[in-house]
């Protein structure tokens, strides 16, 4: 991932807990104590593969961006760059094959004819797709998946984050002076939230002393 995943998701869980235990207390009158662990979240996100094996009696193997029990879901190999293609349901699959790859019988063969099928046949099934795939253009496969409505993502490095048209960036102080930074994700009333200076270190060393000290004259 290249970022702390592990992190940040449980910090949003606990963001989530929280407001729960907000409209509960709001409702009842009682608050809620709420206990976290690291392992618990990522453990959470590990209930497909989890499922696989407890119930489907086999390790499931590491496949990258590709999805356990999908298929076709994954990277594939463009003539200029890469892209995650994700077949959802059989209808998406139909129209994969006729509208977007052109080739309409890929969906009739058994072999390829429901996800079960795809799934037991993944190297045969991903290397049909790649092939389809590996002479067309990006900016031509993307306008086919849109024209047919299915789920994809390109494959991007950061210098593309930084060029994407979407990407919103906000202006932070900092004792190094000014610096630009992605903006977070909320929008309120159509409006981002301004962002506060970065602390210089030790600014706020008396203000947290003064707060603590009274907990530690009563020995708490």
């Amino acid at each position: 991932m290249g970022v702390s995943l592990c992190d940040i998701a449980t910090g949003e869980a606990a963001y989530a807990a929280i407001l729960e235990a907000l409209i509960r207390r709001g409702k009842t009158g009682e608050g809620s104590l709420i206990e976290l662990s690291l392992f618990d979240t990522l453990a959470d996100h590990m209930n497909v593969p989890y499922l696989t094996r407890r119930y489907g009696g086999f390790e499931p193997k590491r496949l990258g961006l590709a999805h356990p029990s999908i298929c076709p879901y994954g990277v594939f190999a463009l003539a200029d760059g890469e892209i995650v293609i994700s077949i959802q349901n059989e209808r998406e699959w139909r129209i994969l094959c006729a509208e977007a790859l052109g080739d309409p019988d890929f969906a009739e063969d058994p072999r390829f004819s429901s996800n079960v099928q795809r799934v037991k046949n993944r190297e045969a099934c991903d290397a049909r797709v790649q092939k389809a795939l590996a002479s067309r253009s990006r900016a031509e496969v993307t306008e086919a998946l849109d024209r047919a409505r299915i789920a994809y993502g390109l494959v991007s490095t950061v210098a593309d984050l930084m060029a994407h048209r979407s990407a919103t960036t906000l202006p932070v102080e900092t004792p190094g002076g000014p610096a630009e930074v992605l903006a977070p994700p909320v929008v309120i009333e159509g409006k981002r939230r301004t962002l506060g200076p970065v602390p210089a270190l030790g600014q706020h060393d008396a203000a947290l002393r003064a707060e603590f000290a009274p907990l530690r004259a009563a020995g708490e």
